[in-house]
């Protein structure tokens, strides 16, 4: 009962704080204005994908910058010794503290919530139970890291210095603010180390995928254990004056409460396929995804797979590649499967395995289709297809004639479980003066690569448009 006088008396002087109303309650409006403006475009769609970063950003905020640099600025200006006589142990103080900060949360989240769906339009594709679920473990876990950070640092000055760094690797590096897909792959694989990376890919694979929450239970847990942890260390080192010094062995036994996010990084990156994951989040809001359910384009036909010699001529007409100069064991086949796309009858299935070389990683499987542009086309915008599969990152390339072999368009996409088309736009198709149509032969490839793993990827209507 101590504990929910303190946060009540606490939640009472925010609200009589201008710049603490501001901070709660304006400053994460202005963040979400300016996701799903400046990034999104208004587009709804792309909404639901930047919301998950900004409510990540708004927990972020509140736990470090609300709850962890207040804990210090009591005990800078000795506002703790008022309670210090009290029958109130550091416990009590510690529990308050995060118990105002997640009912001062909770109004801000519903604010984001009410201010996407009617300003912006974003269909709400997360029901409130699981939204409250992510809301509660992430206010838990990073109210743990900002309480952490004010029980190590001896000043407010040390405290800001730890926030920032922190703050900083998080912003940039967890897909809060450059998406996941966009990074290198080095910093996609580090990003499987912090914390911030769990809570924005679970809201992204809920909202954008409709994955359940269940899929994520492994970071919710980390999220949970660490955010213990957190609080754990919060209340033994918990000081009320700021004579009080902590030494340096406590700070750094205050660092293994980073071990769950060490163990569940280098599980992800060896036995999960992340990227692929982040990708298909990406790719499948309107920005950057191809549109699902596509009518079929009226340009001319490369590649149906309907002719009566379709199956004999496959192999002929395809070329499998596995990267043979590597002590890799990769595998492709190539096979018809019924019914195709659009109610065609037949369609290309490219199924195997993927095993990484020794010391690459990665494995790589190719298949490669030579086709001629007609002389006759004009006005070509590039060329399409229907695609099906697995949850991977696919790449189309286009490999031109030699004369014009230094323009190679290329594209990433991941494909759904139902027919979506892919475009690859090649803009000098329709200025011949720029390098093409050419009559030579023109190769279509497309690769799959990445962890070890099986694929499944089905092609059909190739053609231009």
């Amino acid at each position: 009962m101590a504990s929910i006088r303190i946060a009540l008396l606490t939640i009472r002087l925010v609200m009589r704080t201008r710049v603490a109303l501001f901070f709660t309650f304006l400053f994460p409006i202005i963040f979400l204005f300016i996701y799903a403006g400046l990034f999104a475009h208004g587009n709804p769609e792309a909404v639901v994908y930047m919301f998950g970063p900004v409510v990540t950003l708004n927990i972020m905020g509140s736990g470090f910058w609300g709850l962890g640099m207040q804990s210090v600025m009591q005990r800078e200006r000795g506002s703790l010794r008022r309670y210090r006589l009290a029958p109130l142990g550091p416990g009590t103080m510690v529990t308050s503290s995060l118990l105002a900060n997640y009912l001062l949360e909770l109004p801000a989240i519903g604010l984001l919530v009410f201010c996407a769906m009617v300003v912006f339009h974003m269909p709400l594709k997360i029901s409130l139970l699981t939204l409250l679920i992510l809301v509660t473990v992430g206010t838990f876990a990073f109210a743990g890291f900002g309480l952490t950070i004010s029980s190590v640092a001896n000043t407010m000055q040390e405290a800001q210095v730890y926030n920032n760094v922190i703050w900083l690797t998080l912003l940039f590096l967890s897909g809060v603010t450059v998406p996941l897909p966009l990074l290198p792959h080095w910093i996609q694989r580090l990003a499987a180390f912090l914390p911030a990376t769990y809570l924005v890919v679970a809201f992204q694979a809920i909202m954008v995928q409709g994955q359940p929450l269940v899929n994520h239970w492994r970071e919710m847990v980390v999220l949970v254990v660490s955010g213990t942890f957190g609080l754990l260390f919060a209340w033994k080192l918990f000081r009320w004056e700021k004579e009080e010094k902590i030494s340096s062995r406590a700070k750094l036994l205050a660092l293994s409460f980073v071990f769950p996010f060490l163990v569940t990084g280098v599980w992800m990156n060896t036995r999960g396929n992340l990227m692929a994951s982040w990708a298909t989040s990406y790719y499948l809001i309107d920005q950057g995804r191809p549109q699902a359910n596509a009518p079929p384009a009226s340009g001319q036909v490369i590649e149906t797979f309907e002719t009566a010699q379709a199956s004999e001529n496959l192999l002929k007409r395809w070329e499998v590649s596995t990267n043979s100069s590597v002590a890799s064991h990769s595998m492709v086949e190539l096979s018809l499967v019924s019914p195709g796309a659009s109610g065609t009858q037949h369609a290309l299935r490219l199924k195997g395995h993927l095993t990484p070389a020794p010391g690459t990683g990665e494995g790589v499987v190719s298949a490669r289709y030579e086709f001629n542009v007609p002389p006759e086309a004009k006005n070509l915008r590039g060329l399409e297809f229907e695609a099906r599969g697995d949850a991977r990152v696919y790449q189309l390339r286009l490999h031109p004639p030699t004369a014009l072999s230094s323009l190679e368009p290329a594209i990433s996409f991941v494909p759904l479980p139902e027919w979506q088309t892919v475009r690859l736009p090649v803009g000098w198709l329709a200025n011949p003066s720029a390098g093409g149509p050419a009559p030579a032969p023109w190769i279509l490839e497309v690769v799959v690569a990445g962890p070890a793993g099986e694929f499944n990827l089905d092609i059909d209507e190739i053609r231009f448009y």
